[in-house]
């Protein structure tokens, strides 16, 4: 499920490209905002597919060894149990997950030299030897042995380049998705079985993430339409710096806090400004923080004074905001 905050990071990169290419028809920018968002899920069965085809290289490499010349007893007689974890079996088993992978068509052929190193790799692990090594394993040990496989395959540099070779697009979100997949693997249980949905980071069925991309899409707009009055209140706010002087990512950050102020009733002020000077971390200058949350505090009061900031909601009406 995408968090809010990383909702708000699609909203900033959009209106990144809006003020770079200084134009832009909203409808077009709201319709590629969408896209952007659904595309993700792209991502995520891609990420989760390398599952598949990592149990596919090691049985192969299972059969291959039983031809060698002079196998051993073990390559003879191999231990099995990795090849047959059920919840692996589930997952390659699910309806749903194998029409998408056959929508986007994967397939990972072309780096198998890649999936035999990254099962080489694994078998060296103390994870993959304690559960191979274990007297019996039940659900839970399967379970447990392919989420951590999936951190291990996910963090393999060599496979995570094939990701941006393939999707450009890819690269700001490879392991803000993967944690996502990983969370909804880790919430598959023994009863996910062939007709069970397959929960995606975005998913249309969820009512409320259905709520919060409509949030990111309102914020995207209404900053956008909101953008030279906001100009105008950020003005007024600067003191000691020049406006033509403040850093891009910074001005496009305090103008969608503006907008989430001014326009969204339910979300309290502390949040607003907690997630913007987070943003301001995350993607903007060393000094952003400080600059960041100066002007909020600024901006929070004078917008209050004005009547423009009314909060309405369970544990908003009435709140002493300024008193806490």
């Amino acid at each position: 499920m995408l968090s809010r905050h990383f909702l708000r990071t699609k909203v900033l990169q959009s209106l990144y490209a809006y003020t770079v290419s200084g134009s832009g028809d909203l409808g077009v920018i709201e319709k590629n905002f969408i896209h952007n968002i659904e595309r993700l899920n792209d991502l995520g069965v891609t990420q989760v597919s390398t599952l598949l085809y990592f149990f596919d290289v090691a049985k192969k490499s299972i059969e291959d060894a039983k031809t060698k010349f002079r196998p051993t007893k073990e390559e003879m007689s191999p231990n099995m149990r990795l090849v047959e974890n059920r919840f692996a079996l589930q997952l390659s088993n699910n309806y749903e997950f194998k029409k998408a992978c056959e929508r986007l068509k994967i397939n990972w052929a072309d780096y198998n030299n890649i999936f035999r190193n990254i099962y080489a790799g694994f078998k060296t692990t103390s994870v993959y030897k304690d559960y191979m090594e274990a007297e019996s394993v039940d659900f839970k040990a399967d379970k447990e042995l392919v989420l951590s496989l999936y951190k291990y395959i996910l963090n393999y540099e060599a496979l995570a380049d094939v990701f941006v070779e393939r999707n450009l697009l890819w690269e700001d979100d490879y392991f803000q998705i993967a944690q996502y997949t990983y969370a909804g693997l880790k919430s598959m249980d023994e009863n996910f079985s062939v007709d069970s949905p397959f929960q995606l980071p975005y998913d249309k069925r969820n009512e409320q993430e259905v709520q919060d991309c409509e949030f990111a899409i309102e914020l995207l707009k209404k900053t956008i339409l909101l953008f030279d009055k906001n100009t105008e209140v950020i003005k007024q706010n600067l003191k000691q710096w020049e406006y033509d002087r403040v850093a891009m990512m910074d001005i496009i950050i305090l103008k969608m806090a503006i907008t989430e102020f001014t326009n969204f009733p339910s979300i309290p002020e502390k949040v607003t400004i907690n997630e913007y000077i987070e943003l301001s971390i995350e993607y903007s200058t060393d000094k952003s923080k400080l600059f960041i949350n100066g002007i909020l505090d600024k901006m929070h009061v004078e917008l209050r004074s004005q009547g423009l900031i009314k909060k309405s909601g369970r544990g908003l009406l009435d709140e002493n905001f300024m008193d806490e």
